[in-house]
């Protein structure tokens, strides 16, 4: 083939291939969902600029307080024939002056830790609210993945049904099956068409929740299959790395505060000083400087600088405790979590290997018995709805294990965008 007509049929290829590359984008998968949560989040946005503020106050804090410009007049007369005059009394002065304020350095060094830890406590709480929103989406994306494939197995059964109610009528015109029949026929094809419009509301009603996190992103159809969720990790692991939990090192920074407000109230024993240097004028009298030091005297301490140490050590002891409690309630979770995602997989490989099959043979043996009339049609209607009611029952469990998928993904402190992007969509 000559180069130009081979150009000519890739352009063309590329031009068939556009359309279905465009739909491919729209559709929402697991994926798209936590991206798009994490790129339009304003709650994310919000704690970001916490952490920069957060950031900007530790330098602050370790700065000296601002001075203090002094100024006003003094030994003015307030009685007599000279009452508020400036010039005809010798002692009337003007003072203008400056004063500033050192606390000691180990203060304002430990303000400055304190902040910092203030700053990491406002990390970790981004970190942690980002996993705990991907967790969230997953969910809310799950209830929506869950109706989508209760409408797509309704409508399956309502074809059958359709072609049920065909083939009765045809039994019926040929005198072989009485009317009754048919209108059982009937009736149950209403049924199932009224059970899809509820499956179909139910879809609506997930789409909305999902669109608290994604706006109208949430609308956009869902690719077919399950979504791509690895297997956690053991027990054991879990449970270990438990203590590195985002969640758990917010209340281990929420620690490293109180221990500094124990050290800041230590030093409340200790004193600061000031300066103040200013500058006098007397009209009658030669101009003159003043310089004053003062030292606060930390000498009645019962009721304050004991009592304030002794409620930030209260803090602390109440911030320690608060983690390992913390600590607790993630290890239940995930011993829950953990024990439900193994159970759940024994019960679904039981439906795959017995349940299913054993209900599609059910309504196979019903169904070829009643076209050679020793059987009824309540007998096939009856098992095709038992055989729907069984796949219902089947994607309750396949989705509680995906939700029970994603709170161990979560309590195993796992970003879903590395292994999201190794396999976008879904699996088969």
């Amino acid at each position: 083939m000559s180069p130009i007509p081979l150009l000519f049929a890739r352009a063309l290829c590329a031009l068939l291939l556009l359309p279905g590359c465009a739909r491919a984008e729209e559709l929402l998968s697991l994926a798209a969902a936590r991206r798009i949560a994490l790129d339009r989040q304003p709650l994310l946005e919000a704690e970001a600029h916490q952490v920069d503020a957060a950031r900007d106050a530790a330098i602050a804090a370790r700065q000296l307080p601002d001075p203090l410009l002094k100024g006003g007049i003094s030994d003015l007369t307030a009685t007599g024939d000279d009452i508020g005059t400036l010039t005809r009394q010798n002692d009337t002065q003007f003072t203008v002056g400056i004063a500033q304020a050192f606390p000691r350095t180990a203060k304002r060094r430990l303000r400055g830790e304190r902040a910092d830890a203030e700053t990491l406590l406002a990390e970790q709480r981004l970190l942690s609210d980002r996993l705990q929103l991907q967790r969230d989406v997953g969910l809310a994306w799950l209830d929506v993945w869950k109706a989508h494939q209760a409408v797509a197995l309704a409508r399956l059964s309502e074809r059958e049904a359709q072609l049920q109610v065909e083939a009765t009528q045809i039994a019926y015109a040929s005198g072989r099956k009485p009317l009754a029949e048919l209108r059982e026929a009937r009736v149950a094809l209403a049924l199932l068409r009224d059970d899809l419009a509820k499956l179909e509301q139910d879809d609506g009603h997930a789409r909305s929740q999902l669109s608290r996190w994604l706006g109208d992103a949430a609308y956009r159809p869902l690719p077919d299959g399950q979504p791509p969720l690895p297997e956690p990790p053991p027990l054991g692991a879990l449970l270990d790395g438990l203590r590195r939990h985002p969640h758990l090192d917010i209340a281990a920074a929420e620690v490293d505060v109180a221990a500094a407000d124990v050290r800041l109230a230590k030093q409340a024993y200790q004193s600061d000083f000031s300066v103040e240097l200013g500058y006098g004028h007397r009209p009658a009298f030669s101009d003159y400087v003043n310089l004053q030091v003062s030292v606060d005297l930390p000498v009645f301490t019962a009721n304050r600088q004991d009592r304030g140490l002794a409620a930030k050590q209260s803090a602390l002891l109440s911030a320690e405790a608060l983690r390992e409690d913390r600590y607790r309630e993630h290890a239940a979770e995930a011993r829950l979590n953990h024990g439900d995602w193994t159970r759940l997989g024994t019960r679904l490989a039981h439906f795959d290997a017995t349940i299913l099959p054993e209900a599609d043979a059910r309504i196979e043996a019903a169904r070829l018995a009643w076209a050679a009339g020793s059987g009824s049609l309540s007998e096939v209607l009856a098992a095709r709805r038992a055989a729907l009611d069984t796949r219902l029952r089947r994607l309750d469990l396949q989705t509680d294990r995906h939700r029970h998928a994603l709170q161990l993904r979560y309590l195993a402190a796992r970003d879903g965008d590395g292994d999201d992007r190794e396999s976008e969509g879904v699996t088969p």
